[in-house]
């Protein structure tokens, strides 16, 4: 099956540790394996005011409905038609952020091109909880992203990538 075409309304955001970890499939808390106030300050900063996409288990342990005072949230399934909810909400000229977590973020980088692919690397300075089952993000790179652009924080640094062209 080929990729659905690139959607310049479409992108990613995700915050990785070491190795591309992104949490534990047996999440505590808030899911997070880290605190980084910084980072999810630009998490909002950048998701404000439009569509954010998670999965039902990451939707669990992430406060669905702080956020939904200021976006909108949407909570995949799998009886969903992913693609023709992707191409409503592209009609209706929504910016939309898929959240999370590891099988959503593996079947958009599978299955579309992703016009931005927010992506923050955490620095080695940062504690990380120990995951009992980790889930990582798949490499970006070998999907055909590239860094466009960086910016540095104390804790971490923000990436933004996009296809190779």
């Amino acid at each position: 099956m080929s990729k659905i075409a690139l959607n310049k309304n479409l992108k990613m955001i995700v915050c990785v540790g070491p190795e591309n970890i992104i949490g534990d499939k047996q999440p505590q808390g808030n899911g997070m394996l880290w605190h980084i106030k910084e980072e999810l300050l630009y998490f909002k900063n950048i998701t404000l005011g439009h569509t954010l996409l998670f999965g039902a288990s990451t939707a669990n342990v992430v406060p669905i409905e702080l956020m939904k005072k200021n976006r909108e949230v949407i909570v995949l399934h799998r009886n969903m038609n992913i693609p023709k909810l992707i191409e409503e909400l592209s009609s209706q000229n929504k910016t939309i952020f898929i959240c999370g977590g590891h099988s959503i973020y593996k079947y958009f980088l599978d299955n579309f091109e992703i016009d931005e692919i927010y992506l923050s690397k955490i620095k080695d300075t940062v504690k990380i909880a120990e995951a009992e089952e980790p889930l990582y993000l798949p490499k970006i790179e070998d999907y055909g992203y590239m860094i466009n652009s960086s910016k540095d924080f104390e804790e971490f640094t923000a990436y933004i990538y996009k296809l190779k062209k």
